[in-house]
């Protein structure tokens, strides 16, 4: 082992110490280094953090504004239909009242024209007429003829027209010349075109022609039967009906109609 001179050992303590405090002073300065960056590092964490809150912040309430804004519209949307619905259900409330109160003024008209036409009809009806062709049965005037009569014709306005039609039938086989008997197979007839009863009724109102040619039911029932002919397609028969109550009873009601008829067809 060799010995080594005091200095050169002296001078290797001081190295090793000098090696030392430069290792830890290197370390301290480091750690100095570190830590104002890593503060740095966290303050710019917040900042940015900061900034993002803020601007969510914003458009939250840019939002929030928008929808409130959506809301207003939607509620004047609203308050608007609300408005016009309860102007046009009030608008409607009226005009229903006004189609109730028409429609009770037309029902009160079409009533009073129903008597009226029915009261003219029974007048007409019981109009003495003379006999021209006395048959088997005689004249009868009034009496029980009239009773039958009337009693049928009260069920034929009532709808009940099998009831009519028995008591229609009754006078015109058991009083073939009373004066009613021309209304009465005038108004069998309509029953049986009530009953689509359509050959059956055109000889019906024939026989009033044959029968009664004298009577103011004749026009009428010529008419009626132009009106059959039309209804069944053959316009050729109608139209020659219809003239022939325009010929034949110029002045009469039923030639006013049948010549409308006539200018319809063309």
């Amino acid at each position: 082992m060799k010995n080594t001179p005091p200095s050169t050992a002296v001078d290797r303590i001081r190295n090793s110490g000098r090696t030392r405090i430069g290792g830890g002073v290197r370390l301290l300065v480091a750690a100095l280094l570190v830590v104002p960056l890593a503060a740095c590092a966290t303050k710019g964490d917040v900042r940015g953090l900061q900034e993002e809150v803020r601007t969510l912040a914003e458009r939250q309430e840019a939002l929030m504004r928008e929808i409130q804004a959506d809301q207003r519209e939607q509620s004047d949307s609203l308050q608007v239909l609300a408005s016009r619905f309860g102007e046009h259900r009030t608008q409607l409330s009226r005009t229903l009242r006004d189609m109730e109160d028409s429609l009770l003024r037309v029902g009160e008209l079409v009533g009073v024209s129903q008597q009226e036409l029915a009261a003219l009809r029974d007048q007409m009806d019981r109009r003495p007429m003379p006999a021209t062709q006395p048959g088997a049965g005689g004249l009868d005037v009034g009496g029980e003829a009239q009773e039958i009569y009337d009693d049928a014709m009260t069920q034929y306005r009532r709808g009940s027209i099998t009831s009519a039609r028995l008591g229609l039938e009754e006078v015109v086989e058991r009083f073939p010349n009373h004066q009613l008997t021309p209304s009465a197979r005038y108004f069998l007839a309509d029953i049986m075109v009530q009953n689509d009863e359509l050959e059956q009724a055109i000889d019906a109102f024939l026989e009033i022609l044959e029968y009664h040619p004298e009577a103011d039911r004749a026009a009428s029932a010529l008419y009626r039967v132009g009106l059959i002919y039309r209804e069944l397609g053959d316009d050729a028969e109608a139209r020659s009906y219809l003239e022939r109550v325009v010929n034949t009873w110029p002045d009469s009601a039923a030639a006013d109609m049948a010549q409308r008829v006539l200018n319809e067809m063309g």
